[in-house]
């Protein structure tokens, strides 16, 4: 089984700074995620703009498949030195992280990457290599289901200093901090603002340095397959509904005629309505034993469309009960949403007298799947 990452990053700047020094960034790819972190010396304005061009530098030369040796090669005989204090403007941590489970990290004077297993902290070993006068980790391990890894600038390490924590929260604080919130219900996202939370409170509000958290969770891919309309061909219900049923993950149905067809071969099993579901402007949702959700059809596509173009987010959504809001809520909470949508001419949706985009399911739907993907979502269409 194929991993997935699932990731999320906070970042504060220090105290009178308009911009953060350090910079985060991540990619997907078809076989791998990568993650670039770095800080630049100092804060403001210059390290943010010479962090920013490590990790642009990094993503670029990796989407180029540059092994991380040149790669950090590149780097470092790119990077300026600072003349006063001898130290690189910029340093970094560089991940890739195969779905196979297979990750590999180079550090350059970062704090170390942090990787819990089991709500536990699991020590990584390392190689040191020289490059260009740079000693750069290196790390190779393999991933499991549940894992969490988390990269932090030394933000995160000094808060506290000369407060609470004299010389800083430090590296075994941190961990011992994590190993505690790394709750499996929490999200990639949530443990990286627990972190900078943390971190801001230590700091007494008053960051006196840059803080940046990138955190990784490894997990299963979340999926959804939803079926709107009937196929062209009527011949081809059966074969498609099998079809349907049968793909992984959490199954949707959008149309009432739809529903219908899958109901009947699914052995005839009750369709039941619930109207305290209904708006004005949204149909009820329907129920039906072996399927996710089940709502009407063009009407709740183009519902949730509106909510997807007026940048509507999971907690906006988190307690509405109508359909669009329900079918919102479980393409946002998935990773790869896979529409099927069928050909056939509905003739009720011919009627001069009903809205234009009635006759448009299959622009709705794509007009979905783009914002979807606008919000790292990948996105298929089948039609039949």
């Amino acid at each position: 089984m194929r991993l997935f990452y699932e990731w999320g990053g906070k970042q504060l700047q220090k105290h009178g700074e308009e911009l953060c020094g350090d910079n985060v960034a991540f990619a997907r790819h078809a076989d791998s995620v990568m993650l670039a972190l770095s800080d630049g010396l100092g804060s403001g304005v210059k390290a943010n703009i010479l962090s920013t061009l490590t990790t642009q530098i990094v993503m670029h030369l990796m989407e180029n498949e540059l092994p991380l040796g040149e790669v950090v090669e590149t780097l470092s005989s790119t990077l300026p030195v600072c003349e006063v204090r001898k130290l690189a403007y910029s340093t970094f941590s560089i991940g890739k992280f195969f779905t196979e489970g297979r990750a590999r990290v180079v550090e350059f004077d970062t704090p170390s990457v942090i990787l819990l297993r089991q709500r536990k902290s699991v020590p990584l070993p390392y190689e040191e290599r020289n490059i260009e006068g740079k000693t750069i980790r290196e790390f190779e391990f393999e991933l499991k289901v549940g894992d969490w890894l988390v990269f932090v600038s030394d933000g995160v390490l000094n808060a506290g200093i000369g407060g609470l924590y004299p010389l800083g929260w430090g590296a075994e604080q941190v961990v011992r901090f994590l190993e505690e919130h790394c709750h499996p219900d929490l999200s990639a996202q949530q443990l990286a603002d627990k972190l900078a939370e943390a971190a801001w409170d230590l700091y007494c509000g008053k960051p006196g340095d840059d803080v940046s958290v990138a955190v990784i969770k490894v997990r299963h891919k979340l999926t959804v397959t939803i079926l709107t309309g009937p196929p062209a061909d009527r011949n081809l219900d059966k074969t498609i509904v099998t079809k349907f049923t049968q793909r992984p993950g959490f199954l949707a149905v959008c149309g009432g005629t739809t529903s219908k067809i899958v109901a009947r071969f699914l052995g005839d099993k009750p369709l039941e309505v619930d109207l305290t579901t209904m708006k004005p402007d949204v149909p009820p949702l329907a129920r039906l034993e072996g399927i996710d959700l089940m709502t009407e059809g063009i009407l709740t596509l183009t519902r949730t469309n509106e909510l997807l173009h007026s940048d509507t987010d999971q907690e906006t959504v988190k307690f509405q009960t109508d359909a669009a809001s329900a079918l919102l809520r479980l393409c946002l909470d998935v990773d790869h949403i896979h529409f099927i949508v069928g050909l056939s001419v509905n003739p009720a949706h011919q009627n001069p007298d009903l809205p234009r985009q009635l006759g448009m399911k299959l622009a709705v739907v794509r007009e979905i799947a783009e914002e979807l993907r606008n919000r790292g979502k990948e996105v298929t269409i089948e039609t039949v």
